[in-house]
């Protein structure tokens, strides 16, 4: 894999975090506006994100383990 593809792929997997970011803060508040308190409504959505956000990030390692292993 070449330099270009690597940091694409690292680029498309950083956007997708963000983006998943971005989810993540309107998933903690009401459709009004006001943020989630149980801490049960907090834990589910921080799990189902957490989850999310770490397949991109396993992208990332993936892409350098392959890039590294054409070198």
């Amino acid at each position: 894999m070449n330099p270009k593809k690597l940091s694409e792929m690292y680029n498309l997997a950083c956007i997708n975090a963000h983006d998943l970011l971005d989810e993540l803060y309107e998933s903690v508040h009401t459709p009004d506006g006001d943020p989630l308190v149980t801490p049960e409504e907090i834990k589910s959505v921080r799990q189902k994100y957490l989850a999310r956000i770490r397949h991109e990030l396993e992208l990332i390692q993936s892409a350098s383990d392959e890039a590294s292993e054409m070198q």
